[in-house]
């Protein structure tokens, strides 16, 4: 399993070379001043892939986060939102995907819960609830299988539970009438590749996999290091596997 930085280009395999992207990032980026004397910096390296630093108010850089800038967002009704326990700066939106009716929010295609590029910044706006926002969301790879076809997912070989081709299931909310706290913004999700391409991160002239996944509801953007998979993944094949959830609310 790759990190997450390589889902996007950005070989880091240990703690010295995450502080060293760091602070290239800080050096490099669009500084985004917050109240209190801290900041975020957004250092978008070159067209999609970019990398979110965070600094107190001290002027530490406290952590960095890889993103995708997609350019799609989608309705989100959020549900509730809450602070990182290791950093406040830090923090995710619960909430349901492009519901149907604006005043049940509980009528979107899934719920999940996501962890925000920018939420030290957006913080201030969530203080009602629900409340309609506009997110997009990327979906970074843990783990991910590809099979021909819907018959051959449902035919692979294992003691695992299979959920239906196009599913989506939150860690937060597994079980929905009594999400915790302390999980994850991950989720497994399988859908049908509807695009593919190899990409180049232009930072580190490392490729990695941007693709299209049409899930329940919703199209899925999956990123994942090149190495993860063994061919190139076509159009018309179900891909499966673990993600972590990354997003952005829409200014």
């Amino acid at each position: 399993m790759g990190s997450h930085f390589s889902c996007i280009g950005f070989p880091v395999s240990d703690m010295p070379t995450y502080w060293s992207l760091a602070r290239e990032a800080v050096a490099k980026g669009e500084r985004l001043p917050i109240p209190d004397g801290s900041a975020l910096v957004r250092w978008a390296a070159g067209s999609g892939p970019e990398l979110w630093a965070q600094v107190d108010s001290a002027g530490e850089i406290a952590g960095l986060t890889p993103f995708f800038s997609t350019g799609v967002f989608h309705r989100i009704a959020v549900t509730g939102s809450g602070d990182a326990p290791e950093d406040p700066m830090d923090g995710w939106v619960d909430g349901w995907m492009e519901p149907t009716e604006e005043d049940e929010p509980f009528s979107g295609a899934f719920p999940l819960r996501v962890d925000l590029v920018d939420y030290a910044l957006v913080r201030p706006r969530l203080v009602t609830f629900p409340s309609m926002h506009r997110v997009e969301v990327i979906a970074l790879a843990h783990e991910v299988d590809l099979y021909p076809d819907a018959a051959a997912y449902a035919a692979a070989p294992g003691e695992i539970h299979r959920p239906p081709v196009q599913s989506f299931v939150s860690a937060a909310h597994f079980s929905v009438d009594d999400p915790s706290g302390l999980e994850e913004a991950t989720a497994l999700a399988s859908g049908y590749v509807s695009e593919s391409r190899l990409l180049v991160n232009p930072a580190t002239e490392v490729p990695f996999w941007w693709i299209r996944v049409a899930t329940t509801g919703v199209t899925l953007f999956v990123f994942a290091a090149r190495e993860l998979f063994s061919a190139e993944p076509r159009t018309g094949q179900v891909l499966a596997g673990s993600f972590w959830l990354v997003g952005r609310l829409q200014d």
